[in-house]
């Protein structure tokens, strides 16, 4: 086999190791859109939590869920937000009973496959509402 010829083969080898990597890291890699996509539910998630807090902290003070989502984040000294960061629905929040309340969000993906799937805040793709609840632990 001459040199030009080999050269030739080890460059289209080259090549094609390369192109079945990137192809094999896209695949195994979100794409930038579908990485955003997560990013945004996450920030979702952070702010439910917050709000979760914020609802503890409510019955804390007034030993009563507070009655609507405005009372939840016009606390003084949180700042909390009820807004979508993409600028989807606003979060949604809704007394259950005098212990339980609701706090709900329109999220992009699923975490059924990643690593939240057995984290309290697992969701699907679509309106979610999370069912959360105050005890009397809670005012320890």
């Amino acid at each position: 086999m001459s040199r030009t010829a080999w050269g030739t083969r080890v460059l289209w080898a080259t090549g094609i190791v390369t192109a079945a990597a990137i192809a094999a890291g896209v695949w195994v890699i979100d794409s930038p859109s579908q990485q955003r996509l997560k990013r945004l539910d996450d920030a979702r998630v952070s702010h439910l939590r917050t709000l979760e807090i914020a609802a503890t902290n409510y019955w804390r003070e007034n030993d009563a869920l507070p009655p609507n989502i405005l009372a939840l984040v016009a606390q003084p000294g949180m700042i909390l937000t009820y807004k979508d960061p993409a600028g989807g629905p606003d979060y949604r929040y809704r007394t259950l009973d005098a212990s339980h309340y609701e706090l709900c969000a329109q999220f992009d993906t699923s975490t059924a496959d990643g690593p939240q799937r057995a984290s309290e805040w697992a969701h699907p793709a679509g309106n979610h509402c999370f069912r959360r609840s105050v005890s009397a632990r809670d005012s320890e």
